[in-house]
């Protein structure tokens, strides 16, 4: 990654985007052209760290004074354990994506949702009182899920291959929220019957991800959305991935993953910084990520 927009010296902070695998982050992308913009010194950088190694790299932070994390997949939830505190969405579905070390300890929160849900209002997505279909129960859906029920979202589907997971998020939801929750499977008859009274459909699994193994095995169900409902990806690289191609070819209004990166940034930055972005800093990250994954912003 070139990294010819940061500074380096020795008060540069350093930020970790930690996850495994790393190599296809586009998040210091962003992060990087917003120390650019709001002049800085800091810089974040892609960090993979194994399954079980966390309480190791909390010890190097601490021994280095590295103050700032940034989990992705699949530490989101296996940080929680480890901190001091955790705001209450981030407990409830033991998810958090940004981190905070200081003198009073450390301190993780969850934006994944908030960032979601903002992107999908700014992309136009009617939410009140909808029907909603979920895929997947990894480590975003819940706090996304929550997010929904706070804008209210009338009933979500959650779709999953195993039950477990997804029922856990509705048992949650379902008491801390007033949404109705049905878990369903992820066979094609299900995601068809569901897919016809839902406004919106919400990927939030990394299937079609580049550098991911494994693809969606059936899309069908997108022939059954109605005309006006919104899509949703929370998958970064590809823009064009296969559930944002599925709805763009049935001429769905569609949201990409990189929507959602940005748009969780105002409260990111708020928490791990204090500082306060606008809104062409967030379009100088679109551009940013777009320029760089060869697609029109």
């Amino acid at each position: 990654m070139k990294l010819e927009n940061v500074k380096l010296n020795l008060e540069t902070e350093l930020v970790l985007n930690v996850g495994d695998p790393i190599g296809k982050t586009n998040a210091p992308r962003c992060y990087n052209k917003l120390f650019e913009r709001l002049d800085m010194n800091a810089i974040m950088l892609p960090c993979e760290i194994k399954k079980g190694q966390l309480p190791q790299l909390m010890d190097a932070c601490r021994l280095m004074g590295i103050h700032y994390l940034c989990p992705t997949m699949p530490h989101k939830g296996d940080f929680v354990e480890l901190l001091d505190d955790v705001d209450e969405t981030s407990r409830l579905f033991h998810s958090v994506n940004a981190i905070r070390l200081d003198e009073n300890g450390s301190h993780g929160a969850g934006m994944d949702g908030k960032g979601a849900v903002r992107a999908m209002l700014d992309g136009g997505a009617k939410l009140n009182g909808i029907h909603a279909l979920m895929y997947g129960s990894g480590g975003i859906s819940g706090v996304a899920a929550y997010e929904l029920a706070q804008q209210g979202v009338k009933k979500l589907c959650i779709a999953n291959r195993t039950r477990e997971k997804a029922e856990r998020i509705a048992r949650i939801l379902m008491e801390n929220s007033g949404a109705q929750v049905e878990v369903i499977g992820t066979d094609p008859a299900s995601l068809d019957r569901a897919a016809e009274h839902c406004e919106l459909f919400a990927n939030m699994t990394p299937l079609g991800m580049n550098g991911y193994p494994y693809h969606h095995d059936y899309l069908g169900f997108m022939d059954r959305l109605p005309k006006t409902a919104t899509v949703f990806d929370c998958i970064i690289n590809p823009p064009l991935s296969e559930t944002i191609a599925a709805a763009q070819k049935n001429g769905l209004n569609t949201i990409p993953g990189m929507k959602m990166l940005v748009a969780q940034m105002d409260v990111i930055f708020d928490f791990l910084f204090g500082k306060k972005i606008k809104a062409e800093d967030k379009d100088a990250c679109i551009y940013e990520l777009c320029t760089f994954l060869h697609v029109a912003a």
